[in-house]
């Protein structure tokens, strides 16, 4: 079933508790601007202190979804494991910050004889103050983490997917697996063959973002997430073969009239997508009883909100919805409490290199073959949306959704209510105490009114 390869090991079968607290933290909150693909492939190598030597395959979607296939050499046995691993932050006793993946449910992909286990690892990356970044990977088998029993890893590399070979595949897979499988289509081992469009073409899609990116506290984070999010969906026009158009509010143009008149340019034909995402601060009138936020369109603090210089985000969608398009999407990552809340995180994150390889025929089901409309903000009334310089919580979580879903990985029919439905539980992950220190939980909302055909 397995391919073996080389491994100069120690022969003693390791009945010691270890821990795999491999540093890949995923950026939540502030740090290097976050590439906004699909997931991730990783190698490991290292040992521990019996010297046994490993080499591990990690497959990385988000700071919640991940696994690692761990290989090695025991006893002339040659073994691979499976451990599920999700993000953790936190501070020393002396206050320096670290993040890790903490395993758990270790499974033998080989067999498994009975006198043998295996104990999830740990490694861990520490947060540099001078250089902001997550230096160097460790590893421990000191639950304490006392500094003296730290030892680097050997190797830690991010993996081309397109020079994967099958071989090396089959050094952590079996052949009759369906992870196997859908990595053999992600790394193109595996032809992908597509039917031909249907009459629903041609079609075009229309991105339209607003994004406050001059405001003095969120400014950054805005500017973040309009340069990916453009380019994410003009990656995604491109693979489907339809047309694309950008609308971009932002800038010393960020105002209510600009959107309006903005809004008003977008001419969709009858098949084609309207995409509108909104970046920037939002709030709620303390009579409104409209649950969707209203977009704060000032260009200064120092003026009061008003009518004039806001609207709300529902008003956003019913425009669009009279323009005829067969779908809508309309996304507000924004606050929805009184006014003038500010939503800023300062905590600091690791952030992953990850590889554009989606399913098309799944990007399909949710823009060619879908009609309706969607409207989606990133928290409830009497909430804040939380920001950071690497983007919106939620912006965030909207992409990690959006790739797990259009995924090769991904199993059952690919959805629009499945994609905003994890991004509300994905953001409000992000948004925990245990994860970002100074947030607050935060609970978005949606609505999807779509068929498909």
């Amino acid at each position: 079933m397995f391919f073996s390869f080389e491994m100069s090991t120690s022969k003693t079968l390791l009945m010691k508790s270890r821990t795999f607290l491999t540093i890949l933290a995923f950026c939540l909150c502030t740090s290097a601007t976050l590439p906004l693909q699909a997931q991730s492939l990783y190698e490991i190598k290292f040992s521990d202190k019996l010297n046994t030597q490993y080499k591990a395959f990690l497959v990385f979607f988000h700071e919640n979804n991940c696994y690692m296939r761990i290989a090695y050499n025991t006893d002339n046995r040659y073994n691979v494991v499976e451990v599920i691993y999700k993000m953790e932050y936190g501070s020393t006793a002396t206050g320096l910050k670290y993040c890790m993946l903490r395993g758990s449910n270790p499974v033998f992909i080989t067999e498994k004889t009975l006198q043998q286990s295996y104990y999830p690892d740990h490694f861990i990356w520490f947060y540099n103050n001078s250089t902001q970044q997550y230096d160097d990977l460790y590893t421990t088998d000191d639950s304490l983490f006392r500094s003296e029993n730290y030892r680097r890893t050997i190797s830690y590399v991010k993996l081309d997917a397109l020079k994967i070979t099958d071989s090396y595949l089959r050094e952590f897979f079996g052949s009759d697996e369906m992870k196997y499988t859908a990595l053999k289509k992600m790394c193109g081992i595996t032809p992908v063959v597509l039917k031909p469009l249907d009459q629903l073409l041609p079609a075009k899609l229309h991105l339209v973002i607003v994004a406050n990116t001059l405001d003095p506290k969120i400014g950054i984070s805005c500017a973040v997430d309009r340069t990916n999010l453009k380019n994410e969906f003009r990656q995604v026009a491109t693979a489907l073969g339809i047309g694309f158009s950008e609308y971009i509010v932002d800038d010393y143009n960020f105002s209510k009239e600009k959107v309006l008149s903005t809004l008003n340019s977008v001419y969709p034909g009858k098949n084609d997508i309207v995409l509108f995402i909104y970046r920037g601060h939002g709030f709620r009138w303390k009579n409104q009883t409209e649950k969707w936020p209203r977009l704060d369109l000032r260009t200064s603090s120092y003026v009061q909100p008003s009518a004039e210089n806001s609207m709300n985000l529902k008003e956003v969608k019913d425009i669009l919805d009279r323009k005829g398009a067969r779908l809508n999407v309309v996304l507000g990552d924004c606050c929805n409490d009184e006014v003038n809340t500010s939503a800023v995180t300062g905590n600091n994150y690791w952030s992953f290199q990850v590889d554009n390889t989606s399913d098309v025929s799944k990007l399909r089901n949710l823009f060619v073959n879908s009609r309706g409309s969607i409207i989606s903000a990133a928290a409830k009334p009497g909430e804040v949306s939380w920001a950071s310089t690497q983007g919106g919580l939620y912006s965030i979580s909207f992409v990690q959704a959006f790739h797990q879903e259009i995924s090769y990985f991904a199993t059952g029919y690919c959805n629009w209510e499945t994609i905003l439905s994890k991004t509300v539980q994905y953001a409000w992950n992000k948004s925990l105490p245990q994860n970002c220190g100074n947030c607050s939980p935060q609970n978005g909302i949606h609505e999807v009114s779509v068929t498909t055909y």
